[in-house]
């Protein structure tokens, strides 16, 4: 019984950080989904609504709002998430001006952006990112059509 105990404690002993490894893993990819599926959310609200939304990124917390009236009023689609309290990572732009993309009635980021828009995901050892395209289209994974 004391061996067979000390095997699966030695089994667990080298299985532990792997087991870290995932979970980081885990939450990275979770945020980055998260990310994607506000901006897919921002695009299609501007689209099926026929007026503009904006994602905002600031600090540790994004959301989504798009405007409902010609008054300019909007209305909040995507409720405020802070990445570090969900999934205990930072995201952060490549570019600091880019703490918003505002999509218009056709779904294209309005005014285009200047260059391909990065947004960093960054866990305790791990990072990962997001692209966007310059007319506001998620790009697939490594930045490149």
């Amino acid at each position: 019984m004391l061996i067979v105990v000390s095997v699966i404690g030695l089994v667990t002993l080298f299985a532990l950080p792997k087991f870290n490894g995932l979970a980081e893993r885990n939450r990275l990819q979770s945020a980055r989904d998260e990310l994607a599926a506000a901006i897919a959310t921002a695009r299609a609200a501007a689209v099926q609504k026929g007026r503009t939304a904006t994602l905002f990124l600031s600090g540790n917390q994004m959301w989504v709002t798009v405007v409902t009236n010609n008054a300019g009023s909007t209305t909040t689609i995507v409720p405020v998430k802070s990445f570090s309290t969900l999934y205990n990572v930072s995201v952060s732009p490549k570019d600091a001006a880019l703490t918003s993309i505002t999509f218009d009635m056709r779904g294209f980021a309005t005014p285009r952006l200047s260059q391909t828009g990065i947004f960093r995901i960054n866990g305790a050892n791990k990072k990962d990112s997001l692209c966007i395209t310059t007319a506001g289209q998620l790009m697939p994974r490594g930045c490149s059509l």
